[in-house]
């Protein structure tokens, strides 16, 4: 039996690395769930695992093979493909990955995911951002399982400035500590 008590979706980037430094501050003990979905930006998965080795979090990395969706992320970076939607969107990414870290939550008897989304996935339109989004997933998830598990965003409302602002500042981390696959597919 394991001694962890959330499940978090982690991805090496700024928002995975406050949520993390946010859970161990408030004594929680986070089982962090890596995505390999075939994004461009696999590089992000590697800082995600030095991360967490070196702060001695427990990890897997789930890998989603035959995801062929094209986005920013995935595939063509075709601007203004889904709308008014931002070009980095992959159709159901989130809802997959917290699928996943909910089947996973499920099968070590945690009641509690987190993800990352914060303020700019709301300004450029991801729809699985939304504090609606958080809501309706709750609402789900209250009865999708054996027992309800709760879907927490700690990050909804929070600049990337401010985001980054917290990491340097309160937590020490370097920012070449971190990597943001949004960069580098572009």
């Amino acid at each position: 039996m394991s001694n962890e008590n959330i499940v978090m979706l982690y991805s090496g980037g700024a928002d995975s690395m406050l949520m993390l430094q946010l859970a161990l501050m408030a004594g929680k003990i986070p089982y962090c769930v890596l995505i390999d979905y075939g994004q461009k930006h696999i590089k992000e998965l590697e800082y995600a695992k030095s991360q967490l080795e070196n702060l001695d979090v427990r990890y897997q990395v789930v890998k989603v093979d035959g995801l062929n969706v094209d986005s920013g992320l995935t595939g063509d970076l075709e601007e203004g493909r889904w709308g008014n939607v931002h070009s980095m969107n992959v159709p159901g990414r989130n809802t997959i990955f917290i699928g996943l870290a909910i089947s996973v939550a499920e099968n070590m008897g945690i009641d509690e995911v987190w993800y990352g989304p914060d303020y700019s996935d709301r300004i450029n339109l991801f729809p699985d951002c939304y504090q609606e989004y958080v809501v309706k997933m709750n609402e789900v998830l209250a009865i999708s399982g054996v027992k309800p598990i709760k879907l927490v965003a700690p990050l909804l409302g929070m600049s990337k400035e401010l985001i980054l602002e917290i990491l340097e500042k309160t937590f020490k981390v370097k920012l070449t500590d971190i990597h943001s696959g949004y960069d580098e597919a572009l």
